[in-house]
């Protein structure tokens, strides 16, 4: 027969909010590290120039491309660094890593998908 007291014996400490959040933190700003990476390969391929230049079909090209190229790669450095760090990190961070790397990921695809759907 269990003791009365029993459920008031010390349980071991839950792993709380503070990994999960640290991993989210950690995502989203991977993301903006990333979105600054793609305004700035933007700016040295010609897209900064101001608002009133035309850029011939080449340049507009050059731009989006270098855009693409640069995103992408930043995307893939993020994965990775996601996958290292939920290697050795606990589940809790695994879990923030992944849920902030796929938040960022909707945040800054979504409005440009919508964008060309919308044609804006």
């Amino acid at each position: 027969m269990s003791e009365p007291f029993g459920a008031l014996e010390p349980r071991e400490a839950s792993p709380g909010r503070r990994p999960v959040l640290a991993g989210i933190g950690l995502a989203v700003l991977g993301h903006l590290l990333a979105l600054a990476a793609v305004v700035g390969a933007a700016r040295s391929a010609g897209g900064g120039r101001g608002g009133d230049v035309d850029l011939e079909a080449g340049g507009r090209f050059g731009v989006a491309y270098a855009v693409l190229c640069t995103y992408l790669g930043m995307q893939t450095l993020l994965l990775a660094g996601v996958v290292i760090a939920s290697a050795y990190g606990g589940q809790w961070l695994k879990v923030g890593l992944i849920a902030g790397w796929g938040c960022g990921l909707v945040l800054t695809v979504g409005p440009v998908v919508a964008g060309f759907v919308l044609g804006a």
